[in-house]
This record gives C-alpha cells, structure tokens and sequence, in this order.
C-alpha cells in the first residue's frame, strides 16, 4: 500500500514539473511575442526629460572631540522631514551602454538640529531646537552605466557629482536666533535604478543617494555651534524620471 502510494506521489510529482515546464515555456513565449516599445530609443545621440521625486535631506554631525569638558553642552542630533525635487534631464550617448547626463534641478528641504544644553538666556538645561529651511539650486553631472536590455527594461547605475547653492541660507544674517549654512555645498552621488519603455516614452523608477563633501558650518560666535567640529550634508531621493 505504501508503495503504491510512493507511486502515486512520484507521478503526481512528474505531472506537477511537466505542467511548470508548460506554463514556463508558454510565459516565455508570450513574452517573446510581446512588442519591444521604442526600439532605437537609446540610439539617439541627446534626448531630453523631466523627473520628479521625494527627498530625505539630513545632517553628518562630527562633534568636537572634547565635547564633554564643554560646559553645559551635552550633544547635538538632526531631525529629517521629507520634500520634494524636480529636475531636468539631459542626456548625450557616449556608448552603447554608457551615458553621460547633465540634470540641473530644484530641491526644498527642511531639517531642524536639537540642542542638549544650558540654554544661554535662560541658563535651564532643555533641548532647543532650530528649523533650518534649504531651497537648493542643484547642478548635477553623472555618467550612467547601462546593462543590456531584455524587451522593454535595462538596469543601470549612476554616479558623479553636484553643486548645489542654497537660496534660502541666511549665512550673512546677523541673528542669533538662526542656526546658519554655507550657501555652496559640493556633493558625491550614486544611484541604481530601472528604465521601462513605454509606446511614447521611458519611466524610469531610481533612488539616488548623496554625500557631502563640504563643510557647512558657519562660525557666527553663538554657543550652538561650539559644540560642532564638521557638518555635513546626507540626502537620499526617490526619483522618478520620464524621458
């Protein structure tokens, strides 16, 4: 009877693998059948878009190393709110599966920095904290590595830099009241994504992470920033690109 049974479920098994193979080779066919939308889209020397996304601006805080024997400072930490950038695209074919592009754009962001310390008026310890608004102007430059395209999508990585000039930093105001930023940061980025043809254009889905290089702060002689070695500029965007 066991045996019997072992048969049974060694032919139910051939059965369910060869109805697989089926459905496998069937999928495989249809897609093969399937359109391939825009074929000589990338064979094109320059083309134009637009994205849109949501980005995470945050801070790299490096602390003076002897924070501790700073009287009456306890530390520093950055708060992230999500917003939004809009670019440009521009894109020169280099090669086959290379790319370079030129994507200037506009980023608004809101950070805030939350103080641990004796608040210099009042001389109570309590957290303080400071909204920093950013309205930047980005100009960055990235070469994009294609990989080859299978119907209608190709992977691909990118990689440069970017120049950015803040229009809402108020690094020349005198309050002490404003936690101030340098006007001009210089950035490194990476990103990954997923081109998809479309009849009448790409979309294109990525994500785009970005390191500062530059350091932010402003040495305006007010206590907040006594406590801070280096600040550093940290974004992660979620883009999306149609070409």
């Amino acid at each position: 009877m066991r045996l019997r049974q072992r048969c049974l479920d060694v032919k139910n098994l051939k059965k369910g693998l060869l109805l697989l193979a089926l459905v496998g080779g069937i999928g495989n066919i249809q897609a093969q059948r399937l359109p391939k939308n825009q074929p000589n889209f990338d064979k094109k020397p320059i083309h134009f878009g637009f994205s849109i996304g949501i980005n995470y601006f945050d801070f790299n805080i490096e602390e003076i190393a002897d924070l501790a024997n700073l009287p009456e400072y306890y530390s520093v930490s950055s708060n992230v709110s999500p917003s939004y950038t809009i670019r440009i695209i521009s894109n020169l074919r280099l090669a086959d599966y290379l790319d370079l592009r030129f994507n200037p754009g506009f980023a608004a962001t809101e950070r805030s920095l939350t103080f641990d310390l004796v608040e210099p008026i009042s001389q109570v310890r309590q957290k303080v904290t400071r909204k920093i608004e950013s309205s930047y102007i980005e100009l960055p430059v990235e070469l994009k590595w294609k990989s080859e395209r299978i119907r209608n999508y190709r992977l691909y990585v990118t990689g440069g830099g970017k120049y950015n000039i803040d229009l809402a930093s108020k690094e020349d105001v005198q309050d002490d009241r404003i936690f101030k930023l340098a006007k001009r940061d210089f950035a490194y980025e990476f990103g990954f994504g997923v081109d998809i043809y479309f009849e009448y254009f790409k979309f294109s889905p990525q994500i785009i992470a970005s390191w500062g290089v530059s350091d932010l702060m402003v040495q305006d002689g007010t206590f907040y920033v006594e406590g801070i070695h280096r600040l550093q500029t940290r974004s992660i965007l979620i883009n999306f690109t149609f070409e």
